[in-house]
């Protein structure tokens, strides 16, 4: 990391006895460990030239990364309305894609525009790949054996209510950790539970 004032590099550790530094350790600490392990290296792409990332810098890119990932959505961008169901693990295959790209894209990256568009591309072809699975079993006729109707559809619902439950948990963990007051952690859950489909978790 890099020291706000002299800009010269100290190790990530003495990073967290300062307030920033904190907060970049519970923004990490509340990720999934797969997450919060990609997270670190992404941020290097965000490192200028002859600089290092500066540690006010990488909270504000690591928040705001939180945020798209806790949704369970990824919008291709804020010009459209085209999204796709996003679980964790497709953000972090979205982020190790452009990690192994990193030779052919323009550094240092300014947001996480790139990475919203390359994670719908992944959570499009998984939705293309159900479809094509469902339409495969149509014709087969396996969608009229007994039980196949019901079976995906229960999978589907217990697959909802799993996501549910871990974004309403994420919700009280921010709480317990101080990122959220109890009034906002309130508004938070209604917005989830709209989201899906006002499930009560």
């Amino acid at each position: 990391m890099t020291c706000p004032t002299c800009s010269e590099a100290f190790p990530i550790a003495a990073g967290f006895q300062e307030a920033d530094g904190k907060r970049f350790g519970v923004l990490l600490a509340s990720m999934e460990p797969a997450l919060g392990r990609a997270t670190v290296e992404y941020l290097s792409l965000f490192s200028p030239a002859k600089q290092k990332l500066r540690l006010s810098k990488a909270v504000k890119l690591v928040e705001a990364l939180d945020v798209l990932v806790r949704t369970g959505i990824v919008c291709l961008d804020e010009r459209t309305s085209a999204s796709r169901p996003a679980t964790v693990a497709m953000w972090v295959d979205g982020i190790q894609q452009m990690l192994a790209q990193r030779a052919r894209l323009t550094l240092p990256l300014q947001n996480h525009h790139y990475l919203r568009s390359v994670v719908y591309g992944i959570a499009d072809q998984a939705d293309a790949q159900a479809e094509r699975s469902a339409e495969a079993n149509k014709r087969a006729g396996r969608h009229l054996e007994p039980g196949a109707s019901q079976a995906p559809t229960d999978a589907a619902a217990r697959q909802r209510r799993v996501e549910l439950n871990n974004a309403l948990m994420g919700v009280d963990s921010d709480v317990r950790l101080g990122l959220l007051t109890p009034e906002q952690a309130e508004v938070r859950k209604a917005e989830i539970r709209t989201r899906f489909g006002g499930g009560n978790g």
